[in-house]
């Protein structure tokens, strides 16, 4: 299917542990481009004293991958977010625009230690619901304290807070175990967006067209549409930051 959206990727070149080079990130629009997807959301990582790039070094390779965007094909539109780390201060930050959201929208893409404990989590996801904000859980299925116990991702859906996975995740490339996981998340109707987490075009590719197909011969078209396109495509409708 043309016209996917990928929502979680680190394609901005030298910013984070995602492309490393402008030559990278020409790549990994070229895969995601052949892949159908023809939207997309680059989501530097922030976390306190491990990627802490300046905005205005983000904002210029931003511009650069829009630029190498329009000059692979004027249909793929690029978009700013970030993956952001959850820290005690991160409501502040995002108030003050030190960091971006979610293309300009209220949504926050959020990412916890794989062994977060759940009462942090919880507390984290009702202090940007307080603050105005939507939390997307980011890659749901890595963290220990969610796997446990399955009803914690019903309680933070209910909370507001919506969930991502990772397309290899529900491919498999982390194992059954997780693949399971994955797959149970989504016969509940608890995953918002699958989305690629693209690093590099070796050993962290693109993949949502592989995933697409997939989602279409196990759950059916409107599932997978959803998945990959419809609900992004809400998401991006409530910001203001295009390219």
């Amino acid at each position: 299917m043309l016209g996917l959206y990928d929502i979680h990727c680190h394609l901005l070149p030298g910013v984070d542990d995602g492309a490393q080079s402008i030559e990278e990130t020409r790549e990994l629009l070229r895969l995601e481009y052949e892949d159908g997807v023809r939207t997309i959301i680059v989501t530097p990582h922030y976390r306190v004293e491990m990627f802490e790039p300046e905005m205005a070094r983000i904002y210029q390779a931003f511009w650069d991958t829009c630029d190498e965007a329009e000059a692979l094909a004027p249909d793929l539109k690029i978009y700013m977010g970030c993956e952001f780390h959850a820290n005690m201060d991160m409501v502040e930050t995002l108030k003050s625009g030190k960091r971006p959201t979610m293309a300009g929208s209220r949504f926050v893409l959020t990412e916890f230690r794989e062994v977060t404990p759940f009462s942090y989590m919880r507390e984290r996801v009702n202090a940007l619901r307080v603050g105005g904000y939507y939390p997307i859980i980011a890659h749901a299925e890595r963290y220990e304290c969610l796997r446990a116990q399955f009803e914690r991702a019903e309680e933070l859906a209910r909370m507001g807070a919506r969930i991502q996975i990772n397309a290899g995740s529900l491919l498999g490339d982390m194992g059954r175990q997780t693949c399971q996981y994955c797959r149970e998340l989504i016969e509940e109707d608890l995953v918002w967006y699958v989305a690629s987490d693209a690093h590099n075009p070796k050993n962290r590719r693109p993949n949502l067209g592989k995933c697409f197909a997939w989602l279409e011969r196990r759950y059916g078209y409107s599932c997978a549409k959803s998945l990959l396109a419809d609900n992004a495509e809400k998401l991006i409708q409530k910001g203001v930051r295009t390219n």
